[in-house]
């Protein structure tokens, strides 16, 4: 029997892949995969090809800081102004949260004017008046998302008159004063947003007046979400069948936190401003079962808890 040659190759099965031999665009999709992070401390210092394409502006189209730590010994702002710079002005999609400051909104809004999605959550060094200076920059934006995140009125009619492409609104709070009634962000988004076809007000104070104005002002919604919004009294004349009938998803004030995109957070102001004033720190949040045990009273002169099936309309 003949022996075995001992320079025969090894068998695909023993073969190890030269990731190197890898296309240069599966191996973007791969990379893009990371955060910002991981590829600008990590994946962009293992060889002269990855930095390359680390390096290439399509890696940077859409820049996901969203689960980046707080605690952090890296400086994430520094971080994603040197993602930004390496887009090229190509960025349309980015998702900051807690450390996003008025000067890096400064930033994405000097060197990213093609943006089409911004997405801030828990940013409370961000004011009111830095955002709304960014946005004016922003003319291309279709979707704001703001999680916990300062803004009053004026702030909504700027985003709403620089951003006439706007179809995704989000502005989600959480606090337990829902007695206090105010329509101000509804009237602001209804006089200035006619294009919007998702909107989640989350948290709101706004009444019946408000969110029809909402449905006048707003042809186009496909989806609304007024969770939480315990100020709403959806039984009163035909406002809850309206809104079944004109939209195609609807959230009622009373449905269930599940699935919303966000933790849900109850507190004991009346806005953020208020809440960091006063020396805020979480000790002060309301759980979701906390949440549940208090009593509200809502327009109707009705009482409602998680256990209770509500019938919005007749």
């Amino acid at each position: 029997m003949a022996s075995t040659s001992a320079t025969e190759p090894p068998s695909a099965a023993e073969q190890t892949p030269n990731w190197l031999q890898m296309p240069h665009e599966l191996m973007s999709m791969i990379l893009q995969r990371l955060d910002a992070v991981e590829v600008l401390n990590s994946a962009q210092k293992v060889c002269t090809t990855w930095r390359k394409i680390c390096k290439d502006p399509a890696m940077w189209k859409v820049i996901n800081m969203l689960e980046s730590d707080p605690d952090s010994d890296f400086d994430l702002e520094k971080l994603t102004k040197h993602a930004i710079d390496r887009s090229c002005g190509e960025l349309i999609d980015v998702n900051l949260e807690w450390f996003c400051t008025d000067d890096l909104l400064d930033h994405i809004s000097k060197f990213s004017n093609k943006l089409k999605c911004l997405c801030l959550s828990n940013c409370y060094n961000v004011t009111s008046s830095g955002l709304s200076n960014a946005v004016k920059k922003l003319p291309q934006l279709e979707q704001l998302h703001l999680y916990y995140t300062s803004i009053n009125v004026e702030d909504i009619e700027v985003i709403g008159q620089n951003c006439p492409h706007l179809k995704s609104f989000k502005l989600n709070k959480e606090f337990s004063r829902p007695h206090i009634e105010f329509d101000g962000d509804a009237f602001a988004i209804a006089n200035n947003m006619p294009e919007l076809r998702h909107l989640q007000l989350f948290g709101n104070k706004m009444t019946n007046e408000g969110l029809q104005a909402i449905l006048h002002g707003c042809p186009h919604l496909e989806f609304l979400d007024v969770r939480r919004c315990f100020n709403l009294n959806l039984g009163a004349g035909n406002l809850g069948k309206l809104c079944v009938e004109r939209i195609k998803e609807f959230k009622h004030p009373n449905d269930s936190t599940k699935n919303c995109g966000f933790i849900v957070r109850a507190h004991a102001y009346d806005d953020i401003d208020d809440m960091y004033s006063s020396g805020y720190s979480d000790a002060d949040d309301f759980s979701e079962d906390e949440f549940y045990e208090e009593d509200y009273e809502f327009s109707g002169g009705s009482v409602i808890s998680e256990e209770d099936d509500y019938d919005y309309y007749d």
